[in-house]
């Protein structure tokens, strides 16, 4: 109330005074409250009473999940949500019979930890929500709600030590692993594959790229040691070759390029056959445009990575 009286004083003034007039207004959250519009609480709140609904129509629902998604897209309001008792709720729509909303709350859980570590730690309260985001990641029969999870996997892990290890622990490893073998190969189409399994028998470019850049997250933080004899202890590094030989995005590329890099700077290196595949990988790359060994045109820091790790191999 004295913020809005300050604010009603000072514009009498200048309206007496037209050659000092500004264009000042009153704070926006003040004066939803002071004429009882509902603050970002409670939307929230507002918005989760209606996923919970059981008469509210699927459609409904997404909507108030994606108004849910914008207001947690605030690190206070993210931080909110443990206050409000709305972690649990959420987290219980990853099982939702409706992909539409299992994607959903994938979406919002990504975006309510993404650099917040005070959120990411409120999700590690819940014991179900990294194991059933694995779930999604690996056989969920929506494409999007696949996708999603794995951004919130990726939001919830990095430069997070106890995320790491709550992905480490429900067997995180396995199914990143798992998924980049599967998109390493080429799978034959089945017709008699029902719709929502065929996922399982073909490949998916966002879904490889996707995978690819969960992988870079979580190795961009140490220890690296013990991630690469997690690759090498699942038999991944075949699976990431192949990948550098089929992968067509050139962002993809640099990832890659980065993850090997790491690997042959790791005790293990490569053997003999491996670094003879990165050195075709990277060559059919330059040749593709998939990757500017140009300074002049390439990102600098890129371009250094990717001699290095020609460098790497050669050696």
């Amino acid at each position: 109330m004295e913020k809005l009286l300050k604010w009603s004083i000072e514009n009498s003034q200048n309206a007496s005074n037209p050659d000092e007039q500004t264009s000042k207004r009153p704070d926006p959250e003040l004066m939803a409250q002071l004429f009882g519009a509902p603050d970002d609480a409670q939307l929230m709140k507002d918005s989760m009473t209606i996923i919970l609904d059981p008469t509210v129509s699927i459609e409904d629902k997404e909507i108030s999940f994606d108004n849910l998604e914008m207001l947690v897209e605030n690190l206070d309001n993210a931080n909110n949500l443990e206050n409000l008792g709305l972690w649990q709720p959420l987290i219980e729509q990853l099982v939702n019979p409706s992909p539409v909303l299992r994607k959903m709350a994938c979406w919002v859980i990504g975006t309510a930890v993404q650099n917040n570590p005070k959120s990411q730690a409120a999700l590690l309260m819940y014991p179900n929500a990294i194991p059933d985001l694995l779930k999604i990641a690996l056989k969920d029969p929506s494409k999007e709600a696949r996708l999603k999870a794995m951004y919130s996997l990726s939001s919830a892990i990095r430069n997070h030590g106890a995320g790491y290890d709550s992905f480490k622990n429900a067997k995180g490893w396995q199914v990143l692993t798992d998924i980049i073998k599967s998109e390493a190969e080429r799978k034959v189409e089945s017709a008699n594959v029902p719709e929502n399994e065929r996922h399982l028998y073909e490949t998916d470019a966002d879904i490889r790229r996707r995978s690819i850049f969960l992988l870079a997250g979580i190795l961009s933080t140490e220890p690296f040691e013990d991630k690469i004899d997690m690759l090498r202890s699942l038999s991944a590094v075949p699976s990431l070759l192949k990948l550098l030989h089929i992968e067509g995005s050139s962002s993809a590329i640099e990832k890659l390029v980065q993850i090997l890099l790491l690997i042959a700077r790791s005790p293990a290196g490569f053997t003999d056959e491996e670094r003879e595949g990165i050195r075709k990988g990277l060559e059919r790359a330059k040749t593709e445009g998939l990757l500017d060994m140009e300074e002049s045109s390439g990102d600098p820091e890129l371009v250094a990575e990717w001699r290095q790790l020609e460098q790497e191999i050669d050696s």
